[in-house]
């Protein structure tokens, strides 16, 4: 089970590593929804809008014939005019926008690239004949219509009911269509491309026909797609306006009849009139709907058509009107971004007879200006308002967030009208904010005006701010669809308010007309009495039908009915129904029930494709605040809805491919480039700040400084084509500098290694670990040279315990001012170099050089005479109270240097040369212990980007198996073979301390070694020499009057060789009975302690306030400073012997292992 539990362990491992390895090329390939929403949105999106699936004679019927015909002639025009509008702002205006269009305009299409571009989009051309030949037919029967109603006579039911004609929703709807061809123009005259292919199609397709047997081709196939370009050029010939009233119009017969309808003609203007005069009262206020602008144009069209009619000067209260219109919206824009000026559509549309007419000669004479101060009003309500816009849009997104959908059974009407109340803020705020940033960067870019820095960010905040509505909208959308019918119903009661009391009022009233109608036959039959029964008749008639279309979901086939119903009602003038109010509740049910919609198409940044170079300069405005960095992902989703528009409109792939490039690229440039290096530079700097004197000191606290780890908190970002981490790329770039940079020179790969160690402290940044064989080549650090001859370098080092390194002896009168250091990674660089050779070298020549140090140390111990005078006056008798207390911690002098007080200056030769071979010993075994941390060091690196051991297939055969060239697989080959030699050779690596042991253990059973039996009885005196050394050698530092080339007090050399020593003669546990560690501390605390005490007698006796006691502090003996001298003295030495003491533990642990 233990094995099973390791193998899933290592696959697992593997499996993390290889993903780790692989991230990058796997995101690289990443590809997100081309959706338009945001990276939090659900992929999966439910749009949700009332549908009726009722007819019109069923939506219709009553019992009154007369105006349920009538009602159903209208609405029926209108309805298709409607679909027909929607259908066109689907699949039309975009689409040809962008037909033919190119990442650059410079770019040189190939010889038939523009046929092939117009074959393949010939459907779209088709479906524009269609739309543009049913909605002139329909139009046209909506003309017919109006003009006959407006030319009959009073005697025709129902219009012999009507006081005034008022039909001010059949001509918005009328305007509404005329706008089709309009805008349709306005596309064709902005893409040259249209005409252009499409004139080279029907070239290359007469050519085609004069060669069909060449190319293959049916006869009837070609002549029928011979008709159908030819039915495109005659519908290109002309404007699709002008087409309208030109002399071969297919409504010629029905304008012959209209420009004698006088009637009609001021019906037209009027509804022109108050429909615009009541716009313009809204316009660029809070009131404002979101579909008021392209009533506009809807307006503009209505007065273009009069103006061809009549073919005569309007008058005077309209040209001022245009005035008025051309000074507050001279601009009104379309699907795609696309700029409509209203001027330009008047000229260009308007009848030659016309051009001077006041109000565009005018205009046109100051058309610059006109631009401008509209530029500049634009400014001051986004100065005005813009605090204001996102004061209430704070309200309203924690208003409409906080809400939740409460139970049916607990469900509220003033929840629901709170609910409808934020779904109409949130609509509004949305038409709001787009209209302000699309007109002002269209405008700025038109007249070529920079933008200041303050507007460049505010109009950022507002891109922002546009997501972040159609992301909360996105959130809340299941609530809202949940509760959608509720707020319907809400509405259509309020509707139904004001429309009931009068459904009461004349059935009261017919009832009483029959009743007087029974009393009095003969008054009935004049003619004031017959219009008064019909007034009634018809205006419940239009009541009961208005209820009833009151009561079904909301579709906008019901709204629009409903719209026409009221302008009959109105047109009777009986009843005296607040008609505004109901328009106001109308437009609510339009918002709600077309929410969505209207949410996608305000939200919808697809117009930020035409104002690319403002994507770098907001990029970077993000970049410098780093409180602003979470608008990042709203920025690039902005610009991502571009990508939307060019798949939407069927460009090439080269210009898909172009436009996602430069939304890396800017993000790369300027988030990712820069982040990098200032990361990579506050590492630097807070690095050489402790390195390098005179470095200023960095305050994280002072202005200027960003908190750069906030960068590297965001989400990885979504763009439609790939996903991008900040994160990983930041940590690919530092791996990649520290990598390259760090094989300067051994400086720079140290600087190199604690900028990544700070960067993962700091950043949380996950870097991976550098393996360079150059990392410390500085050093001449030749592993080969020391394995042969360890004596020089033993000799030339002092060992560090702790460390694991080996610090250069100063070397005398040289100059220098650097010590070299050798530690683990350069035993590991230099393997690299000399492979593990080296090793096993190594193993011998330890072995040989440490038998001579013990053989020295026999020699020594034995030859010289002095050696049992050392054992006889210093710790031969072990039943004294010597060996509790060394000889020389009695004194007061406290002199350990205990050579010197016994034998003179012979003996300080004799220690000092058991301290050097001893020391030698240390080095030695410290040198064995590096080599061995340093092989294994080279084994992880040499094995790190391997495969495991359990893989079965190697490097060559996977080659193979990808269909790789020969050179590939020889080169896997190669590796594979060096793979298995590292492998092989794993084991042969140097002998370990336990097999040294062994080794010299064995001699000593052999009694080779048996003048070395009382070796523990000598420890004390070197460890006395040694913190004697260490604390005269400090003094002297502290002093600075230390030697130079001193030997270094800090060698741990004579630690490891004591430890190892006593480790081979077994006499760990003869020198642990000495216990001379705890007696020579206890007896140095009891000399701290006493003079401490008699200071801190001192220190009372100066607080006695009567006279005795300050007659005997007076004659007291004064503290001497020899006093405080010896304490602080005797610390010193405890302190050294306390570490000296836990060096030889963690030594003697060392060995144990």
């Amino acid at each position: 089970m233990a094995s099973l539990l390791m193998e899933q362990q290592e696959k697992l491992r593997r499996v993390v590593d290889d993903g780790r390895f692989r991230a990058q090329g796997l995101l690289s390939d990443l590809h997100a929804s081309p959706s338009s929403s945001s990276s939090a949105a659900d992929p999966v999106r439910v749009h949700v809008e009332p549908v009726e699936r009722s007819d019109l004679p069923a939506l219709l019927g009553s019992d009154n014939v007369a105006v349920s015909k009538f009602l159903t002639v209208l609405s029926h025009d209108c309805l298709q005019i409607s679909r027909l509008s929607q259908f066109a702002s689907r699949n039309l205006y975009r689409q040809l926008l962008l037909f033919g269009h190119r990442s650059s305009p410079h770019e040189v299409l190939l010889e038939g690239e523009p046929q092939k571009a117009f074959g393949q989009s010939l459907s779209l051309f088709i479906e524009l004949y269609e739309t543009v030949s049913e909605t002139t037919v329909v139009l046209g029967n909506l003309l017919q219509q109006l003009n006959a109603i407006y030319s009959l006579h009073d005697n025709v039911r129902p219009l012999n009911s009507f006081k005034s004609f008022n039909f001010r929703t059949v001509f918005e709807s009328f305007g509404d269509g005329l706008a089709i061809f309009l805008v349709l123009d306005e596309i064709v005259k902005e893409n040259n491309n249209i005409k252009s292919y499409l004139a080279l199609y029907a070239r290359m397709l007469n050519k085609v026909k004069t060669e069909a047997n060449n190319f293959v081709m049916i006869i009837e196939d070609l002549d029928l797609l011979d008709q159908v370009v030819g039915n495109l050029e005659k519908l290109f010939e002309f404007g699709f306006f002008k087409r309208l009233t030109q002399m071969e119009s297919p409504w010629q017969a029905s304008l012959n009849l209209v420009r004698c309808n006088k009637k009609f003609l001021d019906a037209c203007c009027s509804c022109f009139h108050d429909s615009l005069s009541e716009l313009l009262l809204r316009i660029d206020s809070w009131k404002e709907l979101p579909f008021d602008r392209r009533k506009i144009l809807h307006n503009v069209a209505l007065l273009l058509f009069s103006v061809h009619v009549s073919a005569e000067a309007l008058d005077k209260k309209y040209g001022k009107l245009i005035m008025v219109v051309f000074q507050s919206v001279p601009v009104v824009y379309v699907e795609g971004g696309k700029r409509i000026i209203l001027f330009d559509v008047l000229k260009s549309q308007c009848p030659q007879a016309l051009s001077s007419w006041s109000p565009l000669r005018e205009a046109s004479k100051d058309l610059v200006l006109m631009k401008r101060n509209y530029l500049k009003r634009l400014s001051e309500m986004h100065s005005r308002d813009w605090q204001a816009i996102k004061d209430a849009l704070s309200c309203w997104a924690v208003s409409f967030q906080s809400i939740v959908h409460p139970s049916s059974e607990i469900l509220s009407e003033e929840w629901v009208r709170l609910l409808m109340k934020q779904i109409m803020q949130g609509a509004v705020l949305a038409d709001r904010l787009h209209m302000l940033v699309l007109s002002m960067l269209d405008l700025h870019a038109l007249l070529e005006i920079p933008l200041r820095k303050e507007k460049v960010k505010s109009l950022c905040h507002m891109i922002v701010s546009l997501k972040i509505i159609g992301d909360i909208f996105e959130m809340k959308g299941p609530g809202i669809i949940r509760s959608l019918p509720h707020v319907i119903n809400i509405i259509q009661a309020d509707i139904e308010q004001f429309i009931l009391p009068f459904k009461s009022k004349l059935q009261y009233e017919i009832a009483k007309w029959s009743q007087a109608t029974k009393m009095g036959f003969l008054s009935s039959l004049t003619r004031g009495g017959k219009e008064m029964d019909t007034k009634l008749t018809d205006s419940l008639s239009l009541v009961l039908v208005s209820l009833q279309l009151l009561e079904a979901g909301g579709s906008y086939k019901r709204q629009l009915l409903f719209s026409i119903t009221m302008d009959v009602l109105q047109s009777i003038g009986h009843l005296d129904i607040d008609f505004s109010r109901i328009q106001k509740s109308m437009s609510k049910l339009r918002i709600v029930t077309d929410f969505q919609t209207i949410i996608e198409e305000k939200t919808n940044c697809s117009f930020l494709y035409w104002r690319k170079e403002m994507l770098g300069t907001w990029l970077s405005t993000i970049y410098v605040d780093a409180r602003n960095f979470s608008w990042l992902q709203y920025i690039l989703d902005a610009f991502s809805d571009g990508l939307s528009l060019l798949k939407l409109s069927h460009v090439g792939k080269l210009t898909l491919q172009s436009y996602e490039k430069e939304i890396e690229n800017a993000l790369i440039c300027e988030i990712i480039a820069p982040l990098c290096k200032d990361i990579e530079t506050d590492l630097r700097l807070h690095v050489h700040s402790t390195r390098l004197r005179g470095s200023v000191f960095v305050n994280p606290t002072r202005t200027g400084v960003r908190n750069l780890s906030w960068y590297l908190m965001v989400n990885p970002l979504r763009l439609p084509f790939k996903l991008i981490d900040v994160k990983l790329l930041v940590e690919s770039y530092l791996n990649s500098a520290f990598y390259s940079h760090s094989v300067m020179s051994a400086y720079d790969g140290r600087v190199y290694a604690e900028m990544r160690q700070l960067g993962e402290l700091k950043y949380g940044l996950e870097l991976d670990d550098c393996y360079l064989s150059g990392y410390f080549g500085d050093q001449n650090f030749d592993i080969s040279k020391v394995v042969e001859n360890p004596n020089t370098f033993v000799d030339g080092y002092s060992y560090n315990m702790f460390n694991q390194m080996f610090i250069e002896n100063g070397p005398d009168n040289q100059g220098r001012k650097n010590l070299k250091v050798i530690g683990v990674e350069h035993v590991a660089t230099s393997l690299a170099r000399h492979g593990l050779r080296p090793i096993s070298v190594a193993s011998n020549s330890v072995t040989m050089f440490l038998n001579q140090m013990f053989t020295a140390l026999s020699e020594l111990i034995q030859g010289d005479c002095e050696t049992g005078a050392l054992k006889e006056s210093y710790i031969s008798k072990r039943n004294s109270a010597a060996l509790n207390a060394h000889p020389s911690l009695q004194q007061q002098e406290l002199k350990f240097s205990l050579g010197k007080l016994a034998i003179g200056n012979h003996g300080v030769t004799l220690l000092e040369q058991i301290h050097f071979v001893i020391t030698r010993i240390g080095n030695a075994l410290g040198l064995v212990r590096t080599l061995l941390v340093g092989c294994s060091r080279y084994c992880c690196n040499s094995l790190w980007y391997t495969k495991g051991s359990t893989s079965d297939l190697n490097f060559s055969e996977t080659c193979k198996i990808l269909g790789l060239s020969d050179e590939t697989v020889m080169v896997g080959r190669m590796l594979d073979t060096c793979i298995t030699n590292n492998k092989c050779r794993l084991d042969d690596t140097i002998k370990p301390f336990s097999s040294l042991i062994a080794i010299f253990s064995e001699k000593l059973q052999l009694s080779e070694l048996r003048e070395l039996k009382d070796f523990f009885l000598i420890i004390p005196s070197l460890i006395a020499n040694l913190v004697d050394c260490r604390v005269l050698r400090k003094d002297k530092l502290v002093r600075g009057d230390h030697e130079p080339g001193s030997i270094v007090s800090i060698n741990d050399g004579l630690i490891m060789g004591t430890a190892f020593v006593l480790k081979v003669l077994g006499q760990e546990e003869s020198f642990d009975k000495l216990n001379w560690f705890s007696s020579a501390k206890k007896k140095l605390r009891e000399e701290i302690t006493l003079p401490e005490e008699s200071c801190e007698s001192q220190e009372e006796k100066k607080g006695w306030s009567n006279l005795a006691g300050l007659t005997r502090w007076l004659q007291a003996p004064p503290i001497t400073t020899e006093a405080h001298k010896g304490v602080d003295k005797r610390k010193r030495y405890r302190d050294e012997i306390e570490l000296i003491e836990c060096s030889l533990k963690f030594a003697r642990t060392l060995l144990s292992s």
